[in-house]
């Protein structure tokens, strides 16, 4: 466990706490998507940041999924705005 933590950047660690808080509170609160699609947008693209050196094409599937989750907020918005 302390090894993972050495590793593991900071800002990415504080990254995924707050997704996961995000996606806990929509769980309870709320139910909308589109929190959890901003979580999901949050979290792939800082794990493309993060492992864009040593695994290109996994940063790169990364980015596509945020990409996607992006596309899908801006029509959802578009729709309902």
């Amino acid at each position: 466990m302390k090894q993972l933590f050495q590793k593991t950047p900071l800002w990415f660690l504080l990254i995924w706490i707050v997704g996961f808080m995000m996606i806990v509170f929509n769980m309870i609160q709320s139910n909308s998507g589109n929190i959890n699609l901003i979580a999901l947008l949050m979290i792939s693209v800082a794990n493309a940041i993060r492992v864009w050196k040593t695994e290109r094409s996994l940063a790169i599937a990364f980015l596509v999924v945020a990409a996607l989750s992006l596309a899908y907020i801006l029509i959802y918005f578009y729709r309902y705005v």
